[in-house]
């Protein structure tokens, strides 16, 4: 394919590296062919539910327009000084806190406006956008010109070119401006989607090395307004997911999805509610956060375009000389990797 693709209102970018100046050569070598994770949404795409899609859109469609009526106002300054006021579109503020054990030291609520020719250059400071290689299922493409930020959210705007190409998007959050992981950390995202046929979204952790042995968590991924799902990958065989589960969370409904990094135990939360914990597979490596949505298997269809919407993000890590717990359900019960 030639590296020139042509967006749906018929202007044609470039190609440009991976990933921005803020990454070092040899990062960007590693990341610069299509990752191991990249293949994580084919492999991971749960069987859409027939009967219930029709449902299940209605009542999305009336939940976003709620959030929006009776979500919460926020007076915040964004990172480029500007005092403004914003409507929390999902009802849900960024927390302003991290809990104790934790110190943050990334938070993004999209306060700054940008349009899909200026989001990369915003936002250089606190994020690395994918661009110019193929997406997870080998069909689409990732895009800068995907994301845009506007009423305080990241719109990761997914749709087919006039030229046939399926267009992904993908970012991946910079720790006081630079690219790197972590070892441990409270990672949270709060999201929706629309229902879009053939494409999938995966939030996860991935190897700063770019190893596959090293790991792999992904949570929340799904078909793109299908249920929520939870993997865990075996670090012996990470060709196998140790957990496996599906969320009764809806990607297309507002929540918080958050993983919770220790050295003993991981723990996932939808809406502060544990819904899955475990004491295997802990990745040792350092890790950082991924969110990336493309094409499933095959092309989307030709007409199907939608949007990841995104309205806060946040990372969290050990405070100095403490060492944080993981959450446990209330009823203390671990997930079993044989589910």
């Amino acid at each position: 394919m030639d590296d020139r693709v042509t967006d749906e209102q018929g202007d044609g970018q470039e190609a440009r590296p991976t990933w921005s100046e803020h990454v070092a050569d040899d990062a960007a070598s590693a990341h610069g062919a299509p990752p191991a994770h990249g293949r994580g949404l084919s492999r991971h795409r749960p069987p859409r539910r027939p009967g219930t899609r029709r449902t299940a859109l209605a009542a999305g469609a009336l939940l976003v327009v709620a959030g929006i009526v009776a979500g919460t106002t926020t007076a915040t300054t964004t990172a480029n000084g500007d005092d403004v006021t914003l409507d929390d579109p999902s009802g849900v503020s960024m927390p302003s806190s991290e809990p104790e054990g934790w110190t943050r030291v990334f938070g993004e609520d999209f306060a700054d406006a940008a349009t899909n020719r200026t989001f990369e250059s915003r936002y250089s400071d606190r994020f690395v956008a994918y661009h110019g290689f193929a997406d997870t299922a080998g069909t689409g493409r990732y895009q800068a010109s995907t994301l845009s930020a506007h009423d305080g959210v990241l719109d990761v705007r997914l749709r087919t070119t006039r030229a046939g190409v399926p267009l992904a998007g993908g970012v991946v959050p910079l720790v006081d401006g630079e690219w790197g992981g972590q070892t441990a950390g409270r990672y949270s995202i709060r999201m929706r989607s629309d229902e879009v046929d053939g494409y999938g979204v995966a939030v996860l952790l991935w190897s700063d090395e770019n190893l596959w042995s090293d790991g792999e968590i992904d949570f929340p991924e799904g078909a793109l307004g299908a249920p929520a799902w939870l993997n865990v990958h075996c670090l012996a065989d990470p060709a196998e997911k140790c957990i496996h589960q599906q969320t009764e969370a809806s990607l297309q409904d507002w929540h918080t999805y958050t993983i919770e990094w220790t050295a003993d135990r991981m723990s996932f939360l939808v809406d502060d509610e544990v819904v899955g914990t475990t004491t295997e597979n802990i990745p040792t490596a350092r890790m950082h956060l991924v969110v990336q949505a493309g094409s499933n298997d095959g092309n989307p269809p030709a007409d199907a375009a939608g949007s990841l919407l995104i309205d806060w993000m946040t990372i969290d890590v050990p405070a100095d000389g403490a060492a944080p717990s993981a959450s446990l359900p209330d009823d203390t019960a671990t997930t079993d990797p044989n589910d």
